[in-house]
């Protein structure tokens, strides 16, 4: 049944609309004169709806007289009609197929690069080094050694530990793991002893190697020798060991932060300009760029005009948002400005603790003049402050 039903697609066949008394007999009489219909369908009590085979068409003439049925065709499907079309319309079809040629050998080529797990690298230096061992914009994907990229990346590129390359569509996905930054490695064969990385008050010290100098409750200073590898001893020589110890230490951060009571603010006036570029591999074509807004922000949005999933293809709108803004002069009240002052100053110690502090105690403290509110933050943290210092 599948076979013929292919055969038929392919000779060509018709959606007939049958009507008449004699529905039965109309189907009875194709059976017996061997023409093939299939897919019958009753529409109503007259009326029923089925294919046929083009090449049986004419044969039906005789049944309807037989029947004083009638026949109309609704549709013609098929490979021959298929073909009858593309002829009529050679312009369009020329154009849809080159334009798939186009995309098939458009996404042969890598179009974007996109970098992952990036923190403190420049990603500039990273796209410069993938750029310089073949792997950019327009680079062929058939030609790519990715393992042989990776590990160049990693011989020129110091500072990262792990480089991923995936290629998915026309989208090259570079994945990294920077190194993180670590003090001189002491070897454990030479010696050395412990200082002080920061002032600070010793609450717990626990000596593993070495000689303590200090002891819990000493206020040491930055710099200041801890714990010696130097180890005397009576009617012994001298000896010289790796000092390993623990050191703990309660520590001060203090900061300040001035906030005027009068601040200029920008308002959006709600009144919006757009202008647009679009982008073809990496030439921009654009009119003259003309804002007529004395204050603004500007928005800038890439859209890919051609992609299907990872295929993405190197034609770009870009979209320039322009919002106007018009300054306002704002006096603030006092607790807003203690409270701009508090939530400044409280993201800039997060960045000076190390990490693993524990935060013991906080004090802030504000000095209120006429024009400006002034505050100071002192925060008491307890941290490890021995860091090892090679014995010359």
């Amino acid at each position: 049944m599948f076979t013929i039903r292919i055969w038929n697609y392919l000779r060509g066949y018709a959606i007939i609309i049958v009507k008449g008394l004699k529905i039965e007999r109309f189907i009875n009489l194709a059976v017996v004169n061997n023409i093939y219909i299939w897919d019958i369908k009753k529409l109503d009590y007259v009326t029923v709806k089925a294919k046929i085979n083009l090449g049986n068409f004419r044969r039906l003439r005789d049944i309807v007289r037989k029947t004083d049925s009638s026949v109309s065709v609704l549709s013609k499907h098929g490979l021959p009609f298929i073909i009858r079309n593309v002829k009529r319309r050679k312009l369009f079809y020329t154009i849809l197929l080159s334009l798939f040629i186009f995309i098939y050998i458009m996404s042969s080529f890598v179009w974007m690069i996109e970098i992952k797990g990036v923190k403190s690298v420049d990603t500039e230096k990273i796209v410069k080094c993938l750029n310089a061992e073949g792997l950019k914009e327009g680079s062929f994907k058939g030609k790519l050694d990715r393992r042989h990229i990776e590990n160049q990346v990693l011989i020129n590129m110091p500072e990262l530990s792990w480089i991923g390359i995936q290629i998915k569509g026309t989208k090259a996905i570079v994945e990294v793991v920077e190194k993180k930054e670590k003090p001189p490695l002491i070897s454990r064969d030479d010696a050395c002893d412990i200082v002080a990385a920061k002032d600070g008050v010793i609450t717990k010290l626990l000596v593993l190697s070495g000689d303590p100098l200090v002891k819990d409750g000493t206020t040491v200073r930055k710099g200041q020798r801890l714990v010696t590898g130097t180890i005397l001893r009576e009617n012994l020589e001298p000896r010289q060991v790796h000092s390993l110890a623990q050191v703990i230490a309660r520590t001060w951060y203090e900061d300040a932060e001035e906030i005027p009571f009068q601040q200029i603010e920008y308002k959006p006036t709600g009144n919006v300009s757009r202008q647009y570029r679009l982008k073809l591999l990496n030439k921009e074509f654009s009119g003259k760029r003309r804002v007529s807004f004395k204050d603004f922000n500007e928005n800038i949005k890439e859209r890919d005009l051609i992609s299907f999933g990872d295929y993405v293809f190197p034609v770009k709108l870009i979209e320039h948002r322009f919002e106007e803004l018009v300054p306002e002069l704002k006096t603030l009240m006092i607790n807003e400005a203690k409270e701009r002052c508090l939530e400044r100053l409280d993201a800039r110690i997060k960045l000076m603790l190390p990490e693993g502090a524990v935060i013991l105690n906080r004090n802030t403290n504000y000095y209120l003049n006429k024009k400006s509110v002034k505050a100071t933050i002192s925060v008491e943290v307890l941290e490890d402050i021995g860091v090892k210092q090679k014995i010359q």
